[in-house]
């Protein structure tokens, strides 16, 4: 069986709460390490300050109403990316509320 590739559901877990190490399935590498710490700085300002934004960390951008919004893609080189899909997004929420 050729080994797995991407992300599993759940497999933030273990980033979100700086805990790699406790998982053995996979052979976490210094960048998933990097991912996590990443991730746990933002949450961490989240928590503190109403604000995931701090020192060394790249800006996560406010939405803003009207305009496209923009997320954050935590990776090894983390950025804020705008979103592509909107009018899907949009039409799939009338739908739900029919």
């Amino acid at each position: 069986m050729p080994p797995a590739r991407g992300a599993v559901h759940s497999a933030e877990i273990e980033y979100a709460m700086g805990n790699l190490d406790l998982n053995k399935v996979y052979a976490w590498t210094p960048d998933d390490y990097k991912v996590s710490q990443v991730m746990q700085a933002y949450f961490a300002n989240f928590i503190k300050k109403g604000d995931p934004n701090g020192p060394g960390l790249p800006r996560w951008p406010a939405v803003v109403p009207g305009k496209p919004a923009q997320f954050m893609r935590l990776d090894v080189e983390s950025r804020a990316e705008t979103e592509k899909h909107r009018e899907r997004y949009l039409f799939l929420d009338q739908k739900e509320e029919r």
